[in-house]
């Protein structure tokens, strides 16, 4: 027990973040259940929220066949305009601990669903922020409250804003025909981002074998994710699929939701880390040794970009009907000697310098920190060196979302994504390069768990993993998506679940 309870410690430094891997990683296709049907002769539409027949909608969800919480949405009409009120429920097991994870949202709209003021709340455990805001002419301002500090965020609008909460009565409003097509703007909570939404709507259908209506089916793309929703002819959402169906939300009863609230138990399953995890056939020893790894991974190609260095050399390969890529890392921290000064950044770098609302390197506290850190450092690789060493040291591995660098500093908690935001933005603000990167990494005694680094340019790319203090990272890592952000990342929920491993050679400097 004693080595399982140390297994589990060190898996905490790796993504496991429910909202980002868990609720974002939607990427689906229709089930052979459903039946397509001749569509209503004229387009069903909705002029705007004073004609929809309903108020209020409550769903269950799914993940991977336990259900694991509910949602209700409910519609007030408040003077010429309406309030939108969203919350959802969610507990689930993860690393042998119980979770609660708590989202409610107020939305302000007018009656053709464009967005006027917002306030949202979101709880995990025992922690909690607020996100309040509005929009005014063609800006959106918001704060954000987190852990008794406030930031402000602010974004121009190219057109009209919509609640990411009333994603699916947009094209209720706009017009329900198969064909129609539908591109909007929403400010993504989670993320605190805008992003744009696309919507298809692609047939009209039914599924006796599920007990649903006929229904239009619109499929939804957001943030490079996907899910597929039924919507029936009072505008509802009855069904929604994600994952190729390993979530699901459907709609149910008020009684059948407010049963599972009060039943009081979690899922026994861990539910989270058994579906994200990648087995192997076999254990590979001395993980943060490991010099080599020749690996070929079954469910990235056609889902994600197949992604070059440093020290990772990738290519598709084909067998049969089956497409994987075949991937050799060597370890990277031999070539780092010649890294010994900065030349003549190139203008495509400057992305990586620059300050973003998850990676605030201008914020007073980051830079002064990430100065007091790097003072004796004579070359930017040492500063690298120190600021890695650091993080490291300072930041406590444990199980807590942290929405930027400046909260992670403060509360000096978080897993692999905090010690990556705080080592970006301290890496920013002394003048390095540095950008975001997601993958696999190997855990022992477990297989390859989804875990965030960086990159930071010294005359090149160079791999830097501030949570295992590494500065040029084992051969375990395996990167599969990369940006100068962190909602750059979420592509990589498009593959979470799907992931098949085969271990061709390995090599690793066991003691």
């Amino acid at each position: 027990m004693a080595r399982q309870r140390r297994s589990r410690k060190k898996n905490k430094r790796f993504i496991s973040s429910l909202l980002l891997f868990g609720l974002l990683f939607l990427s689906s296709c229709a089930s052979l259940h459903f039946r397509t049907l001749p569509p209503p002769f004229e387009t069903l539409q909705f002029a705007s929220l004073n004609e929809l027949p309903y108020r209020e909608l409550w769903a269950g969800v799914v993940f991977n066949g336990e259900k694991v919480g509910f949602t209700r949405f409910t519609i007030i009409p408040a003077g010429e305009n309406f309030r939108i009120q969203s919350e959802a429920h969610i507990r689930f097991r993860f690393l042998g601990m119980d979770h609660q994870v708590t989202l409610k949202g107020d939305d302000w709209v007018r009656p053709d669903l464009t967005l006027t003021f917002f306030h949202y709340e979101q709880r995990v455990g025992q922690k909690s922020w607020i996100l309040s805001g509005e929009v005014s002419g063609s800006n959106l301002f918001a704060i954000l409250s987190v852990s008794g500090t406030t930031q402000t965020i602010e974004a121009p609008l190219t057109g009209p804003l919509y609640p990411v909460s009333a994603t699916n009565l947009v094209p209720v409003l706009k017009g329900l025909s198969p064909g129609a097509f539908y591109r909007y703007l929403v400010f993504d909570p989670q993320i605190q981002t805008l992003i744009e939404v696309s919507q298809s709507v692609l047939a009209f259908e039914e599924s006796p074998p599920l007990g649903l209506e006929p229904a239009f089916r619109i499929e939804t793309e957001m943030a490079n994710q996907k899910v597929q929703t039924w919507i029936n002819r009072r505008g509802e959402a009855i069904f929604e699929l994600g994952m190729n169906g390993v979530l699901i939300t459907h709609k149910e009863a008020e009684e059948e939701a407010k049963r599972f609230l009060s039943e009081g138990s979690f899922n026994k399953k861990d539910l989270v880390f058994d579906f994200s995890r990648v087995k192997t056939e076999r254990p590979l020893p001395c993980p943060r040794q490991a010099n080599l790894l020749l690996i070929g991974l079954e469910g990235i190609a056609g889902h994600l970009p197949i992604l070059q260095g440093p020290g990772q050399d990738a290519q598709e390969k084909k067998e049969g009907e089956t497409s994987w890529v075949l991937y050799r890392i060597t370890r990277t921290k031999d070539s780092l000697s010649r890294w010994t000064e900065k030349g003549r950044l190139p203008e495509s770098l400057q992305p990586y310098l620059r300050p973003t609302f998850h990676l605030n390197s201008k914020h007073p506290a980051i830079q002064e920190q990430a100065r007091q850190i790097v003072a004796e450092a004579k070359t930017p690789l040492e500063k690298v060196e120190r600021l890695t060493r650091w993080v490291a040291h300072e930041i406590q591995d444990e199980f807590e979302e942290q929405v930027s660098a400046v909260e992670v500093l403060q509360t000096r908690r978080g897993e692999c994504q905090a010690h990556t935001m705080l080592y970006a933005a301290m890496a920013r603000a002394v003048d390095i390069p540095t950008r975001v990167v997601g993958g696999l990494v190997y855990a022992e005694e477990t297989g390859f768990l989804y875990h965030a680094w960086a990159e930071s340019y010294i005359d090149g790319w160079v791999s830097i993993d501030p949570t295992f203090n590494q500065v040029g990272v084992d051969a375990t890592h395996i990167k599969l998506v990369e940006g100068p952000d962190w909602p750059s990342l979420t592509p990589i929920g498009k593959v979470v679940g799907r992931v098949k491993a085969k271990i061709l050679d390995y090599q690793a400097s066991c003691p």
